[in-house]
């Protein structure tokens, strides 16, 4: 399965605009200040990232998300998660993406929720384009959608999470799972006519 190029420019884009989000909440600047100094960071690093090798490449990856996880570890949150986005400006192909992608976007997406903007849909989805087999990503794309009361997707969600629990023999992600899908069904049942 190839990924596409649009998907990366989206998915990167999604994490683009966080970052944005939470600059301007935290700042006196104008948005659209906030938007042009943001584009021209990005464009300088793809400048400076597309003369690297894969070698090099793959060492600047591994540098910021290093420092991510360094900033993670001392709760500065917006600051792993800039860390975080450095990386994924330096993916080029759909290798990388393999090799670093998922575990990027999963400690994104802890990054933003603690920073109170809970990973998107569109984020987990992402997630699971590349790596279907993720079961955290599941829960939470199952919990997205019971806590906007679209109980028959969530539904399906926990349960191709709980199929692949019974396949790794992960007991106790299992009982998360049967304990959704038992919540998901009472909502199902209650709110037919």
């Amino acid at each position: 399965m190839e990924l596409e190029g649009t998907r990366f420019q989206v998915i990167t884009q999604l994490i683009k605009q966080k970052i944005i989000q939470l600059e301007f909440d935290n700042s006196d600047k104008k948005l659209m200040e906030i938007e042009k100094d943001r584009a021209e960071k990005d464009e300088r690093i793809r400048k400076l990232t597309e003369s690297l090798d894969l070698d090099e490449r793959q060492e600047w990856i591994e540098y910021h998300r290093t420092q991510g996880t360094k900033y993670y570890q001392k709760q500065l949150y917006e600051k792993a998660l800039i860390e975080y986005y450095l990386s994924i400006l330096a993916f080029n192909n759909t290798s990388i993406w393999r090799s670093f992608g998922v575990q990027l976007i999963n400690n994104i997406q802890l990054n933003l929720e603690y920073l109170k903007k809970p990973a998107t849909m569109e984020l987990l989805e992402f997630v699971l384009y590349i790596d279907p087999c993720n079961i955290k990503a599941y829960f939470k794309l199952g919990k997205c959608y019971s806590n906007n009361g679209n109980y028959q997707t969530a539904l399906q969600n926990f349960q191709q999470g709980e199929k692949l629990c019974i396949q790794a023999q992960d007991k106790d992600n299992l009982q998360d799972f049967q304990k959704q899908i038992s919540e998901c069904r009472r909502y199902i049942s209650q709110n037919r006519y």
